[in-house]
């Protein structure tokens, strides 16, 4: 049974890392040992390593795993993958991910991997990222918001992850802004509500809205492993409801 999962989002910006961190973080309290990746980042360099993505995956597990093993492509560029890729000359070859994953999913009992950017998104000239969770063969769970425009965008990405015939186990929906008017408010429940009719997979949350981020990043990861969302997600993963019978 694979004991690893993908987490993808329906955009950049939706929460990944935060849901990613927090379903680490709460496996590891757990007892699970779990390991964690973010394969591919842009907008990092040597000097932002410690404010990256996978620096921030690393640190909340405390993972003694180098971060070039945790990150085997980062760019400095905020741009799609396969442009920072070209420009910097070093091209992502997705079998050196898949030999780092199997690297590493054969020291722990979960991996959590966390993507970049949505499922279409370029990471050669002939693959994008959801042929990597294809090599990777692993289920993935998908972050959106929670939001006005969160509809299309989930259901855009269900679709697709459908289509390529990729399991998933569920949508994790995020308030990525804070809902303080009655018109927000409505806005939210409409979202929720229709997703739960049409997306056919399990809809969780809406995680709250934290401000502050990134730098309460620690804070509120902690707070968030604890949530009844990510308690329910990580009930939902094979390898854990294996364990628990």
């Amino acid at each position: 049974m694979n004991h690893g999962i993908f987490i993808t989002g329906t955009d950049t910006g939706v929460g990944k890392t935060l849901v990613a961190a927090a379903l680490a973080l709460h496996l590891k309290k757990r007892g699970f040992s779990v390991g964690v990746m973010k394969p591919i980042e842009t907008g990092t360099s040597a000097e932002k390593d410690s404010r990256s993505d996978a620096a921030r995956l690393q640190s909340i597990i405390e993972s003694e795993e180098p971060l070039g093993a945790i990150c085997p492509y980062s760019f400095e560029l905020p741009v799609a993958p396969l442009t920072a890729a070209q420009l910097s000359n070093q091209p992502i070859n997705p079998d050196t991910i898949k030999k780092i994953y199997t690297l590493l999913s054969n020291r722990y009992e979960c991996m959590v991997v966390e993507g970049v950017g949505g499922v279409h998104v370029p990471i050669t000239r002939n693959a994008n990222i959801m042929d990597l969770v294809k090599q990777l063969r692993l289920p993935v769970v998908i972050v959106g918001r929670s939001g006005l425009g969160g509809i299309n965008h989930a259901l855009l990405t269900i679709d697709a992850l459908r289509r390529k015939k990729i399991p998933m186990i569920a949508l994790v929906l995020n308030r990525t802004e804070p809902v303080r008017s009655a018109l927000a408010r409505a806005q939210e429940r409409s979202t929720i509500e229709i997703l739960r009719k049409q997306a056919g997979i399990p809809v969780l949350g809406p995680l709250p809205y934290e401000s502050g981020m990134p730098g309460r990043f620690r804070p509120t990861v902690a707070h968030l492993s604890r949530s009844a969302s990510i308690k329910k997600l990580a009930m939902l993963l094979p390898k854990t409801a294996k364990r628990n019978r």
